[in-house]
């Protein structure tokens, strides 16, 4: 009998390959009702699943998804292997990704965690994965949180090269979204300014 091998495991939810798939599945959660945890894990789990197989049909880079458990708390997903952006991080697929996450916002996409430890890379091509906080959104404040996640997440694990990496994801990220870039503009650097009022307060 194969044995899981496990990749990773968080607050909500375990990841593990079996027989060349990945699982990931929704953690129960003793302090909550048994029928309020259920209806939770299996709602986060049908929208996550959900999120991807849009992103994926529409050629933007995720893991390829399979199904969704007959439980209603696992997602059956593609293996990208476990090269992870944050750990080989390099400037050259910034544009990359900026293109990505353009196309994943016009898609009404967002991921809700956008950091570089949620980015594979397979055959020197990004992918994105985890979309456990995503969700379906037109709002430009939404998109503009995606991308100041990013920066930040820049700022703190890849302080020396943050500043340029942005840039060139930001130039891409325009190039692709067009005119309606606008919007998330204001929106990113009103966030911005609140967080730098908030530090200095």
């Amino acid at each position: 009998m194969e044995e899981k091998k496990l990749i990773s495991i968080g607050a909500e939810s375990v990841v593990y390959l079996y027989k060349d798939t990945v699982v990931k599945e929704r953690l129960k959660k003793l302090y909550r009702i048994k029928q309020i945890d259920e209806s939770i894990r299996k709602r986060r789990a049908k929208l996550e699943f959900s999120l991807m197989k849009r992103a994926f049909e529409s050629g933007i880079r995720v893991p390829a998804p399979i199904k969704i458990s007959d439980d209603g708390y696992k997602i059956y997903m593609g293996y990208l292997g476990e090269d992870r952006f944050k750990d080989n991080f390099s400037l050259k697929h910034m544009a990359e990704l900026g293109e990505e996450v353009a196309k994943m916002h016009k898609l009404g996409i967002v991921h809700g965690d956008l950091t570089t430890a949620n980015l594979m890379l397979k055959d020197n091509k990004l992918y994105l994965i985890d979309f456990g906080l995503g969700n379906y959104s037109n709002k430009d404040e939404d998109k503009a949180t995606d991308i100041f996640l990013l920066r930040n997440a820049l700022n703190t694990r890849h302080p020396k090269e943050s500043e340029a990496a942005f840039k060139i994801f930001l130039k891409s990220y325009r190039l692709v979204y067009g005119k309606q870039f606008k919007g998330i503009e204001t929106h990113l650097k009103d966030i911005e300014s609140r967080r730098r009022y908030n530090e200095s307060d």
